[in-house]
């Protein structure tokens, strides 16, 4: 056997593999031995078949098998051998045939192509800066936190008009046109939830506090929904993308109008947002929501500082990847998901993750970072249990997380997540004590300002 790899640049190569005669011809004479030891065919005693007619009969479908296995190794040992890091998986090259002879038992010349993985440097040091924000709590933020648990937590009454902006509107929207009909193919009586409190604009919020039930009113989509493109498609059941088509008039009918009867304060509150017995004061409880609070906007400024940095490895890092190769692979690999129609658009994304995965692996593999089983185990019983308080399960029993988290390990793809977040989340504190990072005081609202600056910066 022989091996030869050509590099067409730094991101491609040609790598070729000669498989003789010699090289298989031991292999298969064992193999058709045994099968002959086991074949049974008329006319002959077992084991006694001639060797020629196990051949004629079998030979190369047991070749075929041989070379392709002699192929496979050769070619994954000289890539390990040699520390040759690709992307995907080796393709059978479009630039040069290979010559394959199975009818004669000849000689074979495997050509395939492939992606390299981009060799590159860290730039990382402690020249590079980065702000820790101290998020400081407004004096009636708790009051603020309170009142919405008591809401939560309260029930709902229906009443017959608005009285407070706190009321929530059940209402249908009707999409119309000029002349005030609903317009043709346009969105018709969906229905919705409006909270007059959170809406920004004065005047669509005076008209929705004077509404009874059955009202119907002209409103402004964008105003109504504070002009927030997410919550608008949301709200509509439409894709975000058709938002900007939407005639911005809408009219809007009253189906009813909830009033919240906020929870009383009380041990039944305590124990049902903290659990039985965790809190048994009105004190202990407001101590108690201030310490989640501050946890709270501890998370957010971490999950920002991260954000941050994850733009700072991207940008300092500008990764060529084998593009032409990638998009083939794709193609050939994943039909259901990829076609020569999508690829471009799908692609660019792809290749972006790919990007942020190769930075990863490089910083955990020159910081010696390795994902351990305790690792695995605190995560996935963290991820399980976060997952128990989206469904409402504020406070889960430990057993039923356990349980649970058992069935998921099952599943080899919840493992791979898992894994990942944790590698993840080790080489951001790598790269947290990698640079310089300082502490800063600063107010909620200005702290939410600045994210969503940076937000539409990565949006651009």
């Amino acid at each position: 056997m022989d091996v030869k790899l050509e590099k067409k640049d730094d991101l491609n190569a040609l790598i070729s593999i000669f498989i003789g005669k010699d090289d298989y011809a031991a292999e298969l004479e064992k193999q058709l031995k045994a099968y002959r030891k086991q074949a049974k065919i008329p006319g002959f005693r077992p084991g006694q078949v001639p060797l020629g007619m196990v051949k004629k009969m079998v030979g190369k479908s047991i070749l075929y098998d041989e070379v392709n296995k002699l192929t496979s190794n050769t070619l994954y040992d000289y890539l390990k051998e040699h520390d040759i890091d690709i992307l995907g998986q080796p393709m059978t090259s479009e630039s040069k045939e290979s010559k394959l002879d199975f009818d004669n038992y000849g000689d074979f010349e495997f050509h395939f192509d492939l992606g390299l993985a981009p060799e590159f440097e860290l730039k990382i040091s402690d020249k590079d800066k980065f702000t820790k924000y101290d998020i400081q709590l407004e004096d009636d933020e708790v009051e603020k936190e309170i009142k919405n648990i008591t809401r939560q937590n309260g029930k709902l009454e229906n009443q017959d008009k608005v009285e407070t902006e706190n009321d929530s509107i059940v209402v249908l929207l009707t999409e119309v046109d000029k002349s005030g009909n609903h317009k043709d193919g346009g969105v018709f009586e969906q229905e919705a939830t409006i909270l007059p409190e959170i809406i920004k604009d004065k005047k669509t919020k005076k008209e929705l506090l004077d509404l009874k039930v059955d009202d119907e009113i002209s409103v402004n989509i964008q105003k109504l929904f504070n002009e927030n493109e997410m919550v608008i498609s949301h709200s509509l059941g439409i894709e975000k993308e058709a938002v900007n088509d939407l005639n911005k008039t809408f009219k809007l009918k009253v189906k009813e109008i909830r009033k919240v009867v906020p929870a009383a304060i009380d041990q039944g509150l305590f124990d049902q947002v903290f659990g039985p017995g965790v809190v048994s004061t009105e004190e202990e409880f407001r101590t108690k929501i201030e310490e989640n609070l501050k946890m709270y906007y501890q998370g957010e400024a971490e999950k920002q500082l991260e954000a941050e940095i994850n733009d700072f490895l991207q940008d300092k890092h500008k990764l060529k990847l084998p593009d032409d190769f990638l998009k083939r692979w794709l193609v050939q690999t994943k039909p259901e998901t990829y076609t020569e129609e999508n690829i471009d658009e799908k692609y660019a994304e792809e290749s972006e993750i790919l990007r942020k995965q190769l930075i990863r692996e490089k910083i955990a593999n020159e910081q010696d970072i390795e994902v351990t089983a305790e690792d695995l185990d605190e995560t996935s019983f963290a991820y399980t249990a976060q997952i128990l308080r989206q469904y409402g399960i504020n406070n889960p029993d430990p057993q039923l997380i356990q349980n649970l988290e058992a069935k998921n390990r099952e599943d080899r793809d919840y493992m791979l997540r898992i894994r990942d977040v944790v590698m993840e989340r080790k080489v951001l504190d790598a790269v947290k004590n990698m640079v310089n990072v300082k502490g800063k005081k600063i107010a909620i609202e200005k702290f939410y300002e600045l994210v969503k600056k940076f937000n539409e910066k990565l949006n651009k």
